[in-house]
């Protein structure tokens, strides 16, 4: 299982650098996230101006979790100081999939620090491997 996270979901939506890379990758996929990504993804598409519908639509092809209380108890604690609090529930969330997650998708460089530091694999397709540690 891949997980998703907003940096990721977004160059799914919108023309950015790496986008066509991602979107091959991905290809015949269901990624995971948490339903974070439906809240970031929409507050993401009002500030580019995307229609709504069209975000709800690339998010069917998401399958969403929904964080426990356990995951809220993990993401206080996890990563590097640095790791912003979505970022930090996401990576708890991930964490969630346990033996089946193959790796976490992002280009949020905190995010792939953290996933970094807890042993989690990152996969940013079109980007060097392990460009967050430069």
């Amino acid at each position: 299982m891949l997980y998703l996270d907003t940096s990721a979901f977004l160059k799914l939506i919108v023309d950015e650098a790496h986008s066509p890379d991602l979107r091959r990758a991905l290809s015949g996929l269901t990624p995971w996230s948490s339903v974070l990504l439906d809240v970031e993804a929409h507050r993401a598409g009002r500030r580019l101006g995307l229609d709504a519908w069209d975000v709800a639509e690339a998010l069917d092809a998401v399958s969403l979790i929904s964080p426990s209380e356990s995951t809220f108890a993990t993401a206080r604690t996890l990563g590097p100081d640095t790791l912003r609090t979505l970022d930090a529930l996401h990576l708890a969330t991930a964490l969630e999939l346990g033996a089946d997650l193959e790796a976490v998708v992002a280009y949020d460089r905190r995010l792939a620090q953290g996933c970094d530091e807890t042993d989690i694999a990152v996969v940013t397709p079109g980007r060097t491997e392990r460009w967050w540690r430069s």
